[in-house]
């Protein structure tokens, strides 16, 4: 079976069907009808063959099911969405010009298979973006998550704001490595990072409607009320202390954060939902909320005077108040937040709409599992898994493979909306690296946001991969080899897990070298 994500179905049937530029498309779904019609054009002539689009109502409504003899191809669907799947795994199974006869049946075990590039710490261009795009829909993954604000840099173009991209997209140099960090002696490059590095509103909208052909949401992110001092470097009114302050060019944690007692800050988070949200139709929006350091809120009188006013506890309580303010008024635009599961600090007053984003363990695993017992939302993004910027010797697709609900400890999963591989830009400075760390990854993952648990095999799926290696990297998407993606691209006997971090802190580029340099042999 070449096929990724596994199905929940499959048996193969006597003789060959084509797959080439003579087959012939017709019924239902008319978009998946034409797309492929476009598809199969591009193919040289082979066996003649006809592949027929029916509606069915009784499927879910991303699943789809094929029924294929000699003689042709039918698929069942009761969505577009479903369609085009069927059309994307008949792609898989086809490559080479027909495919064995088959019976398929499936649908996804989560709603939400999301993927999140970070594009405020190193851009990726519209047409980087856009390969990005065509592969998550190749692999049934159908949201794509957009990290469009942090400290190091502001991306996306607010008109009511313009020294956001004008000014808050420039940093003066670029870390390279995290060795010598904690005592501020970190290498950087010197050389200015960012000018014209943004997207404007219509290139925005382009990727929301190319994404929107292959049934992808687009889910924007401005990271608040941390994560902000690139914003604040253009507005320094928005900060508790109103100093002159430059975009950070260190990575990390900086306590220099939105002043959550300034009603200005309000005004300004809701003017920039404003603008991205007659970009961005999907019905979620995020707002990051991690690593909100309150260091300054304790001291700031506005601070606390807003958390007197309200009657609040304390500072984190005062992010929650922010935090439901925010997803209060993405309500009234037809939206659910998102935040990063640091929004939970507060869960005690936290919207219960709120979608909880669980990448790290805050101490112990009460707070979110709590938070699924009380009827709330998670998406799965825990870093030990799936924190796709860090090497294969530390993180090998085996380990990604295995962030399933149960694993971390959830039995009940009805509160579960789905799961997503994020990919941090620190240390990914070219496109290189980008490949090199990412498409495995997303591979990987969208296995574990479709496949029903109890049809999960690794040793299954790595041998797909390989039988489909040809398949991705024809069109351009890099496939380590498999000793790399198995974390086993040099001797590891001697080095600890602890040391193999250490490695990559002092030379976040030393696995893809290494891995040039097997390349050349």
């Amino acid at each position: 079976m070449k096929l990724i994500p596994r199905p929940i179905e499959y048996a193969e049937k006597a003789g060959t069907v084509g797959w080439s530029s003579a087959t012939v498309v017709v019924g239902d779904f008319p978009q998946t009808i034409r797309q492929a019609k476009e598809l199969l054009a591009k193919k040289p002539a082979g066996k003649e063959s006809r592949l027929n689009f029916t509606k069915d109502m009784r499927l879910a409504p991303e699943g789809y099911a094929i029924k294929s003899i000699p003689e042709g191809i039918q698929v069942l669907a009761s969505t577009e969405a479903g369609a085009f799947y069927a059309l994307m795994s008949l792609e898989q199974m086809g490559e080479g010009g027909e495919m064995t006869c088959c019976y398929v049946n499936d649908a996804p075990k989560y709603g939400y298979r999301s993927f999140q590039l970070d594009c405020a710490r190193h851009f990726w261009t519209v047409d980087k973006i856009k390969q990005i795009l065509r592969l998550q829909a190749a692999i049934k993954m159908n949201t794509f998550h957009w990290h469009l604000s942090d400290d190091q840099g502001w991306r996306a173009e607010i008109k009511k704001y313009p020294l956001l991209t004008q000014k808050g997209s420039i940093r003066k140099d670029t870390p390279l490595s995290l060795a010598g960090y904690n005592q501020g002696k970190e290498a950087h490059d010197g050389k200015e990072y960012g000018r014209g590095l943004f997207y404007t509103q219509e290139q925005m909208k382009e990727i929301v409607e190319y994404a929107g052909s292959l049934h992808i949401q687009v889910v924007p992110e401005i990271d608040m009320p941390g994560h902000m001092v690139a914003a604040i470097a253009c507005y320094p009114e928005l900060s508790c202390t109103g100093e002159e302050t430059e975009v950070s060019n260190r990575w990390g944690v900086m306590d220099n954060i939105l002043c959550c007692g300034n009603e200005k800050v309000y005004a300004f988070a809701k003017d920039i939902i404003d603008e991205l949200c007659e970009i961005f139709p999907a019905p979620y929006f995020h707002i990051g909320g991690d690593e909100v350091p309150k260091t300054r809120w304790k001291t700031c009188p506005k601070c606390q005077a807003k958390i007197k006013e309200l009657g609040l506890q304390d500072e984190n309580a005062l992010q929650g108040y922010f935090n439901n303010e925010m997803a209060k008024y993405l309500r009234t635009k037809g939206k659910r937040m998102i935040g990063w599961n640091e929004v939970l600090d507060a869960m005690d007053i936290m919207d219960k709409d709120v979608i909880a984003q669980w990448w790290v363990f805050r101490g112990s695993k009460k707070r979110e599992l709590g938070w699924l017992e009380q009827g709330g939302n998670l998406i799965l993004s825990i870093w030990d898994y799936v924190y796709m910027d860090h090497p294969y010797n530390v993180r090998p697709l085996s380990k990604t493979y295995k962030m399933t609900a149960a694993k971390v400890g959830i039995k009940d999963t009805k509160g579960i909306l789905g799961v997503e591989c994020p990919q941090w830009c620190e240390y990914i400075r070219d496109e290189e690296k980008l490949d090199f760390l990412t498409f495995a990854r997303m591979i990987t993952l969208a296995e574990v946001g479709w496949t029903p648990d109890y049809r999960m095999d690794y040793a299954d799926y790595e041998s797909r991969l390989e039988q489909l290696r040809p398949f991705f990297e024809s069109r351009g998407y890099y496939i380590p080899p498999q000793k790399v993606y198995r974390g086993k691209a040099r001797d590891f006997k001697t080095l600890t897990y602890a040391g193999r971090w250490a490695m990559w802190r002092k030379d976040p580029y030393w696995e893809l070298t290494y891995t040039n340099r097997l390349s050349k042999k």
